[in-house]
């Protein structure tokens, strides 16, 4: 069962882990990488116009989704373990590796090809042990999404992607995580009122852009984790079977005992300034299921995704806080 008190439970919110912890830290665990290997690294790939770009590794299709629209060659996120058969010396491969040795393989066969590489990985990792001639950034943590920042400041600087300033993103993480920590009371917090709109039913999550449709499967992935119920992050040919299956929703009924009232979705929608989503929404609405919406008008992309996400992860994290073992959902 979800309990809202929890939500301003000193006990609950320092027994909860540190998941909060981490999400109100990551604008200083930003300014925290050694963002001078940057510079330093750069002059190695200056000059370099490769006749494409190939990224590896977990973010590989965030770094696409930011740098495609904006690069003069085209840009791949690559899933598989093993390089594209074309891959050669003409071409950039960027390996986001954090503590993954899975791409070890792919890293060796970019070499032997003679690909200009950037490997970003965790110091200690193997990677960097294997591939000692390329160029690489050592970041401190794994976070996925902080090595995908680094990347994409490289690419700026090669002028290969849009420009992106690392110490406003860092601010706006700052920024987010004041506005949604847990010293804030569930009256004017708005992480935790989100967190009590999706604890209302089985989240639906829609992003009408690339970069809102991205953020949207992380936040459900978030949500899967932290409480172990179904949420689903899909476009809207996905979403919409599921909404129009659903009866009106008795407002009023016991939905213990409404049989129309068992299946009840929350639809939240990410909003960054080009699609509102206002067709799922009207088709929630007139079936009487809940609908939120999380909006971001920041001037980059990079910043929009960042706030988009984190907004639904501190609310993610409040979910996790506020439901209890007793769920029978949870089994």
């Amino acid at each position: 069962m979800f309990d809202d008190s929890l939500l301003d439970d000193p006990t609950a919110l320092e027994g909860s882990g540190d998941r909060l912890a981490w999400l109100a830290t990551t604008g200083a665990r930003l300014r925290r990488e050694p963002l001078h290997q940057i510079e330093l690294g750069v002059p190695s790939l200056q000059g370099v116009r490769p006749r494409s770009l190939v990224f590896l590794g977990g973010e590989a299709r965030l770094i696409r989704a930011v740098v495609e629209p904006h690069c003069p060659v085209p840009a791949l996120a690559w899933p598989r373990p093993t390089l594209p058969p074309w891959t050669g010396p003409l071409d950039l491969v960027i390996a986001l590796a954090g503590e993954d040795q899975g791409l070890v393989p792919a890293c060796r066969e970019a070499a032997r090809r003679g690909a200009v590489m950037l490997v970003v990985a965790a110091q200690g990792s193997a990677i960097l042990d294997e591939c000692p001639l390329v160029t690489t950034l050592v970041t401190r943590q794994t976070d996925p999404f902080l090595s995908a920042l680094l990347a994409l400041k490289v690419l700026d600087l090669l002028g290969l992607a849009p420009s992106l300033d690392l110490d406003a993103v860092a601010d706006h993480l700052d920024v987010v995580a004041d506005q949604r920590g847990p010293r804030h009371s569930l009256e004017d917090n708005p992480a935790k009122n989100l967190a009590c709109a999706l604890a209302d039913g089985a989240p639906l999550i829609w992003g009408g852009t690339v970069l809102a449709a991205r953020a949207s499967r992380r936040i459900a992935e978030a949500l899967r984790q932290t409480t172990g119920l179904p949420a689903l992050a899909g476009d809207e040919e996905a979403l919409t079977p599921l909404i129009e299956a659903c009866r009106p929703r008795n407002v009023f009924g016991d939905p213990f005992e409404d049989e129309s009232a068992r299946v009840r979705f929350s639809l939240l929608v990410l909003h960054d300034g080009d699609e509102p989503g206002s067709r799922l929404a009207q088709l929630a609405l007139s079936r009487n299921q809940r609908v939120e919406m999380i909006h971001s008008l920041q001037d980059s992309a990079v910043l929009r995704y960042a706030d988009l996400l984190y907004q639904g992860l501190f609310a993610a994290a409040y979910v996790g806080i506020a439901t209890t073992a007793d769920d029978p959902a949870r089994g």
